[in-house]
């Protein structure tokens, strides 16, 4: 569930007023892969894209851009709201500013003059769903989250670092606490034998607020957030490791071995 930029990633010409009818805010949904890269193309498709507590606004689907677009809304700050009817990848929720397609500039004793706005980009990067199926090849880490009285963890965030940290990727639990880490291979080609796990579970105020609603109440700019700041919404946990059948892994401390380029399944319970 990763956000880059609050502007358009992709150069659009001349800025020119926009008439009615012309999209004025348009978002392209990527695969997330790893943290400080580029999601995966093509954008995918088949989302279902909301601006929350507007009525009647109704986006499109621009195969030609790979962006929902928006082209009826007013200005202001606005909540969208990104989900998967097939289940593929965690929903996601971020704000947008969106510009007045008219601003006013002032003028020296005379009204306002329209200037040139322009249309908003924003590129959403999506962590895959714990059911969807993973590629062939890839080495994947999937589990369960839950506390020490067995209940399921939602929103959870993990993040892994593999051998000696030379990529770290970052995913979040589900509202069943189930997650995924989809592990791509370093720049060398090769898999990562082993990962690091750092875990942050959400305060007890966010907690509650999720399990009344889970999207209403699902943060925006999630990846835009320092888990560990002054003002975080979530916890450092410490977990427990374990196989399905509730063994426990022969590594170090805070390690999980993976199987290279194969799926491994380790449930983690928190502290």
């Amino acid at each position: 569930m990763s956000i880059i930029g609050t502007q358009s990633p992709w150069r659009l010409g001349v800025r020119t007023a926009m008439p009615p009818g012309e999209p004025i805010l348009g978002i392209r949904a990527l695969p997330y892969r790893a943290e400080g890269q580029p999601g995966m193309l093509p954008p995918v498709a088949g989302l279902v894209v909301k601006a929350v507590g507007i009525i009647g606004a109704r986006p499109e689907w621009d195969p030609a851009s790979g962006q929902t677009r928006f082209t009826d809304l007013p200005p202001g700050p606005r909540r969208i709201v990104v989900t998967d009817p097939e289940r593929r990848y965690l929903p996601a929720a971020l704000m947008v500013d969106v510009p007045d397609r008219y601003p006013l500039r002032p003028t020296a004793g005379g009204p306002g003059i329209p200037v040139p706005t322009h249309p908003v980009r924003r590129t959403v990067l999506l962590r895959p769903a714990p059911g969807r199926a993973i590629p062939t090849g890839m080495t994947a880490v999937i589990g369960t989250l839950r506390d020490a009285a067995g209940r399921s963890i939602a929103l959870a965030r993990l993040a892994a670092s593999t051998d000696a940290g030379l990529m770290r990727v970052v995913t979040w639990t589900d509202e069943a606490g189930g997650f995924a880490l989809l592990l791509p291979d370093s720049e060398a080609g090769a898999s990562p034998a082993t990962c690091t796990l750092v875990v942050h579970t959400p305060t007890a105020r966010l907690a509650g607020a999720l399990a009344a609603d889970p999207l209403g109440a699902l943060p925006a700019d999630l990846d835009q957030q320092d888990p560990d700041g002054p003002h975080s919404l979530f916890d450092r946990r410490s977990v427990a490791t374990l196989a399905p059948d509730g063994t426990v892994p022969a590594a170090a401390p805070g390690a999980l071995p993976l199987r290279p380029g194969r799926t491994i399944r380790w449930d983690l319970l928190a502290a």
